[in-house]
């Protein structure tokens, strides 16, 4: 192979008077005004790329960044006489290069022709060599380029020529030896311990050499158990996807980079690899997206409930759009046509209304439940016959868990439109008792329990001062009545309950000092009637003036 190498470079060097001329900036772009501006521009580029190549190759002191730079310019600028239009911009440079090299092949392998007879005309539309499918047509902005379809068959054309002697029967195929070394265009160092290997280590096999298939299965097999490690052994979830993708990354960088891969292996790698490697990275997005609007969100203390599920909606919404815009871009590296999806989508905007009307109203619902701050997390509510504690509020629904610890799930859309009754925002508790005393009970001892019982509850420090009612209300069916009304000054429940027990009992008190006893339901049954002899008179007279 390194026979081969020097023979290589001395063809390179000895074609190198072929060159013509070109501009020596960098920037300047080829010659592309018509069919032979095209050909020329190729052909002469190509030949100084093969010069500054084997120049760069021969340095026995090392490639220097310069030459590196010079050669890959080169390249890059003959790529420019292609219309890749079709290609992924992420391939743009692989397939440009390759493309490069193949159609130099089958070029030096086509019968010779007289480039003068190639028309200058700018009029054109195309072109076709001679001898060949190889066509160079007329493309929207004016320039002469290499159609589509002789870009994606050049690989096919290369195999049906590459048996054949190139027009220089000591050239070395260029396609041949790129495609079996490592490395874009410039083997890397490490490459050395490869050419050392037994030969059949280069043989070719499926358009690849030996080593490198072996080469890609070690690297699958890493692969493989690094993804085993990772998701059996690490426990943080972000952490999970961010090493895939790095690991994914790496194996393609290394397999298109350094093993050099080539052709429907590569592309099916690339491929595979990126299809396997955004949705991991969107996964990353949608994480962090979701976890700084949480962070920033839950920052304040305040409303702690309501904050962490505002947080939880907000996080959910921001984290979606990241990881639908990362989706998006791996997409358009891949070739789809992300832009024509969108256009479709918002031609079918109508229908995709109406399928997820129920979800925007659910998630409607939920911003307006967060913005009226009607209800949050830990509140008692009523909520229509439901009542309970709220315990979650979601994207869709909101969970209440009921007295009888029974969880119930309420949508959104639903609950906005409904009655809510928010018993935990009560800033103060109404104190509403009716007392019950004997018809026995005389006047004087009730003016005397009504102004104890209201001396009692004003006494009370947790009772406040207005309201506070204490009157003789009513004569029920088996009790004169007492309304006590007053506010107990506490929005917890439990305190309440504890104030209240208080308050009734210093109200049995006081009506058991003044004697008085509470009524309890009753009934009156006459055994025998009442004295009707003077009411029976008149009814006697008549039944007897009638017999």
């Amino acid at each position: 192979m390194k026979q081969c190498r020097w023979l290589f470079l001395f063809i390179i060097a000895l074609s190198t008077f072929q060159a013509k001329a070109l501009d020596s900036f960098p920037l300047s772009p080829p010659d592309t005004h018509s069919p032979r501006a095209t050909y020329e521009s190729f052909t002469t580029i190509v030949a100084q790329a093969n010069s500054a190549l084997s120049h760069a190759l021969a340095d026995e002191t090392g490639v220097t960044t310069e030459e590196k730079q010079r050669v890959y310019g080169l390249f890059n600028k003959a790529t420019q006489t292609f219309d890749l239009s079709d290609i992924p911009a992420s391939y743009h440079q692989r397939i440009g290069i390759e493309s490069v090299m193949l159609l130099k092949e089958v070029l030096d392998r086509l019968p010779p022709f007289d480039v003068d007879a190639i028309p200058d005309d700018h009029n054109l539309t195309s072109w076709r060599i001679p001898n060949s499918s190889i066509e160079i047509v007329r493309s929207e902005t004016g320039q002469f380029l290499f159609s589509k379809v002789t870009v994606d068959r050049l690989f096919d054309y290369y195999s049906l020529v590459k048996h054949l002697p190139a027009n220089d029967a000591t050239a070395l195929d260029y396609y041949e030896y790129y495609s079996l070394s490592a490395g874009r265009l410039i083997p890397p160092a490490w490459f050395h311990h490869i050419e050392g290997l037994p030969k059949v280590f280069m043989s070719e096999f499926g358009d690849q050499a030996l080593w490198q298939w072996l080469a890609i299965t070690v690297l699958t097999i890493l692969l493989a158990g690094y993804a085993f490690l990772v998701y059996r052994r690490l426990r943080r979830a972000i952490v999970k996807p961010v090493l895939m993708a790095a690991g994914l990354f790496t194996y393609i960088w290394l397999a298109d980079d350094q093993l050099n891969l080539t052709g429907s292996v590569m592309s099916l790698l690339n491929i595979t690899g990126e299809l396997l490697l955004w949705p991991l990275v969107a996964q990353v997005a949608y994480m962090l997206g979701a976890s700084i609007c949480q962070w920033l969100i839950g920052r304040d203390k305040s409303h702690n409930g309501l904050r962490r599920s505002l947080a939880q909606i907000s996080g959910t919404i921001i984290g979606s759009l990241c990881a639908v815009a990362v989706l998006g871009f791996g997409l358009h590296r891949l070739g789809v046509p992300v832009y024509g999806i969108v256009t479709g989508l918002s031609l079918g905007g109508m229908a995709i209304a109406l399928a997820i009307r129920p979800t925007m109203e659910n998630l409607i619902g939920g911003v307006i439940l967060f913005m009226d701050r009607s209800l949050s997390v830990g509140d008692f509510c009523a909520v229509g016959k439901v009542s309970g504690v709220v315990e979650q509020i979601g994207v869709r629904s909101t969970r209440i868990r009921a007295k009888d610890r029974t969880q119930i799930t309420m949508a959104n859309g639903d609950l906005a439109k409904m009655e809510i009754i928010n018993f935990s925002r009560r800033d103060r508790y109404p104190f509403l008792v009716t007392l019950g005393l004997r018809y026995e009970t005389p006047m004087e001892d009730m003016v005397q329990i009504t102004r104890g019982i209201k001396e009692c509850l004003a006494g009370n420090d947790s009772v406040l001062s207005t309201p506070l009612r204490v009157h003789f209300s009513a004569f029920s069916d088996y009790s004169m009545d007492i309304e006590v009304f007053a506010h107990i000054d506490t929005s917890d429940r439990e305190t309440f309950l504890n104030i209240q027990q208080k308050l009734l009992m210093d109200i049995n008190t006081v009506i058991l000092e003044h004697g008085a006893k509470f009524a309890l339901p009753s009934n009156t049954t006459y055994l025998h009637p009442d004295n009707l002899a003077h009411a029976m008179t008149p009814f006697k007279r008549i039944n007897d003036s009638v017999t």
